[in-house]
């Protein structure tokens, strides 16, 4: 998860500075030093879900377990397998195709940074030497995998449902808050599915750079949740972004910023059976279940 963390670190100290200096200034082509952080944020991110994902697959399916679980194979991937296959064979039901398809969306942005993809870059020039809207052509040579084919815009180089750009110097501070908030909903979910340790986030370290980015703090070296953190990413966008992720990421926004509440559990017991019970929690569930997919 340190991957994540230094994502969201570069993110914070070096690309948000940049996008509130420029904030009358949201379209491209962006400062190099505000897409260039931004881009590496959305790298580290997505591989720090990759490990994540490899993680929760040692833990359950290659791990030895005593007594040995009822069906040894759970997961219908491998680790070796790409990101987005894992994402494509987790998320199954209905109502995870649209997360499922934004997730694969941060993947096919991740792939636009890491892989060359070359684009030409035309726009015009005003008489009042104001600039006009910049397109993009993929330049000969170039190829997009299908998996970006099958969700790029026609006539547009941004993705359909998150309108994240396919042209990495076009990646703003908000396109890559916009990763976050989605891969924050998908950890939750994942968590919630799986349980501790299996896929368990916990808390990361923060540096209070700019000051007061996290406002409920003033001092430095202290740990927040992710929900704390989408938070203040969420906060620190202008008015018109906010409405802009709010519209991009739909109705069920408020899945993406806020961690859901666990569910109430009534029981019978002494405070101490309750604390023993917090301090050696129930396995997860899902160890002595049926896999819902075919194995």
């Amino acid at each position: 998860m340190g991957l994540i963390e230094h994502g969201l670190t570069t993110l914070q100290t070096r690309s948000f500075p940049i996008y509130q200096k420029n904030i009358t200034q949201r379209d491209p082509p962006f400062a190099s030093t505000e897409f260039t952080p931004a881009a590496i944020a959305i790298l580290l991110m997505s591989s720090g879900l990759d490990y994540h994902l490899a993680r929760l697959k040692w833990l359950r399916d290659v791990a030895p377990h005593d007594p040995p679980l009822p069906y040894p194979t759970y997961f219908n991937w491998k680790i070796r397998d790409s990101l987005s296959m894992k994402i494509e064979n987790l998320l199954i039901q209905k109502n995870e195709k649209r997360l499922k398809e934004q997730l694969i969306e941060l993947t096919v942005v991740r792939d636009s940074v890491a892989h060359p993809r070359l684009y030409l870059v035309k726009q015009a020039m005003r008489p009042d030497l104001s600039f006009g809207r910049a397109r993009a052509k993929l330049s000969l040579g170039a190829e997009l995998r299908r998996k970006a084919e099958m969700r790029k815009l026609k006539g547009s180089e941004r993705t359909k449902s998150l309108r994240l750009p396919l042209v990495s110097s076009w990646i703003s501070y908000s396109d890559a808050v916009i990763c976050f908030l989605v891969l924050h909903r998908f950890l939750n979910l994942l968590e919630r599915k799986y349980g501790n340790p299996y896929a368990w986030v916990g808390r990361f370290y923060i540096r209070n750079e700019p000051a007061n980015f996290f406002s409920n703090t003033k001092k430095t070296g202290l740990s927040v949740s992710m929900e704390e953190w989408a938070k203040a990413f969420f906060d620190s966008l202008s008015q018109d972004d906010q409405q802009r992720v709010k519209k991009r990421l739909g109705k069920d926004f408020c899945q993406y910023l806020h961690k859901p509440s666990p569910p109430l559990r009534y029981g019978k017991g002494t405070v101490t059976d309750i604390l023993r019970s917090m301090q050696n929690p129930l396995k997860p569930a899902f160890l002595k279940k049926a896999p819902p997919w075919p194995i």
